[in-house]
């Protein structure tokens, strides 16, 4: 497996915290006016420039308004080169949980042979708008989120920490990000040498921004030869126990919805018990609320996961719900958000129906992505979330 060094751009270390941000999707368009208007360094000045612009069928411009910012960003010294080949050790630190990984250019050509496995499809729209952002910008700031099974991989890194940081920061909601700058000889052969040892990496969160890559290493190779940097994609690659996972629930929109004749076809399903609380799951089993009132549904699915069963037999053969990616009628809520504020989406008339799920686990999904398959969208929600902007992997130069 190839897993290179790379010069990246990073934040200047006393404006790291004021530049690092969340996805700006995550954002309302009243929080991203405030951060906008209240900070010059974000880097949202940079992915989201122009809130109220309309750049609806003028995405390349859009694109392009971002790498001017990016430029500018660098010229006015909020960002500053790396002038080493190196690897970026990132740690993430919460009241829960306590996550650490390598950053490094992964190889297209160990995506394209199959090294690099998958576990989701991908949509083929927002692939090509992703592929275009690339190219325009020649910038990429978040980096594909990948789990390696190296039983080794965890020690180098650890030694790799000894070091002084090249920043530490905590941000408002109480996350700690520490990052190493790696570009000493001993631990580069070290690193390099453990990936060598290492057969197949998998995809955890970032399906669309790998694919992109690979689609973008295509279009460049049409033209003319390929130039080194679009030969890799940047990505933090996590040991296998490091990464958690959880579900993300279904919030289901159906204005005819009776739930008696709902709770009749659920019982021809599977043992459908009623509950005074939010039920615990397993596998083989799901959580439904409709308003006032939560069921556990018990089915037998062996060799297919909970969110495969629920798609199948409940959202499209009775909601006749037949593209969970496109459809209005469906929602979908992250697994760390707690039973009440679920409960509040159905009982404020948002949703009618809720179904909770089950996660599955790390070796799950590694089982799913060896075997070829894939799971139904929105199966899975990842930690750790990535900061953008505080490690930029440049395939063009600054001009």
């Amino acid at each position: 497996m190839k897993f290179v060094p790379f010069k990246a751009t990073m934040p200047v270390a006393d404006k790291v915290h004021l530049v690092a941000s969340r996805s700006y999707v995550s954002y309302s368009k009243e929080d991203l006016t405030r951060k906008l208007a209240e900070n010059p360094f974000t880097f949202l000045h940079i992915i989201h420039p122009d809130v109220n612009g309309d750049y609806s069928g003028r995405r390349l411009d859009y694109f392009a308004e971002v790498r001017k910012t990016y430029l500018q960003f660098l010229e006015q010294g909020v960002f500053q080169e790396v002038n080493q080949d190196s690897y970026y050790i990132y740690k993430q630190e919460t009241t829960l949980f306590s996550f650490f990984g390598i950053i490094g250019g992964v190889s297209v050509t160990d995506y394209k042979e199959g090294r690099i496995k998958v576990h989701e499809q991908t949509l083929h729209a927002r692939e090509g708008r992703f592929t275009d952002y690339l190219e325009v910008t020649g910038i990429n700031a978040e980096p594909v989120l990948l789990v390696s099974q190296s039983a080794t991989l965890e020690n180098v890194i650890i030694q790799c920490m000894q070091h002084a940081p090249a920043f530490c920061f905590t941000t408002t909601d109480r996350v700690k990000h520490t990052l190493w700058q790696v570009s000493d000889v001993q631990y580069l052969s070290a690193i390099q040498g453990d990936f060598d040892k290492t057969s197949d990496l998998y995809i955890a969160d970032g399906h669309h921004r790998s694919a992109s890559s690979v689609a973008l290493f295509d279009r460049m190779k049409e033209g003319e030869e390929v130039q080194d940097p679009y030969n890799h994609f940047m990505a933090l690659v996590l040991p296998a126990h490091q990464l958690k996972i959880f579900s993300f629930h279904r919030l289901v929109k159906f204005s005819n919805l009776n739930p008696n004749q709902l709770k009749t076809y659920l019982s021809e399903k599977g043992t459908l018990t009623t509950c005074e609380l939010a039920p615990i799951l397993e596998g083989n089993s799901v959580g439904i609320y409709t308003k006032d009132q939560w069921w556990k549904l018990e089915f037998n699915a062996e060799g297919t996961l909970d969110a495969e069963w629920l798609s199948k037999h409940v959202l499209r053969d009775y909601f006749q719900i037949e593209d969970e990616r496109h459809d209005k009628r469906i929602s979908y809520a992250e697994g760390v958000v707690s039973p009440e504020q679920l409960m509040e989406k159905v009982d404020s008339g948002e949703a009618d129906i809720l179904f909770c799920i089950h996660p599955i686990e790390v070796t799950t999904m590694m089982h799913v992505a060896d075997a070829g398959r894939t799971l139904p969208p929105k199966s899975t929600y990842i930690l750790p979330k990535l900061r953008s902007g505080l490690v930029i992997y440049s395939m063009k130069d600054a001009k």
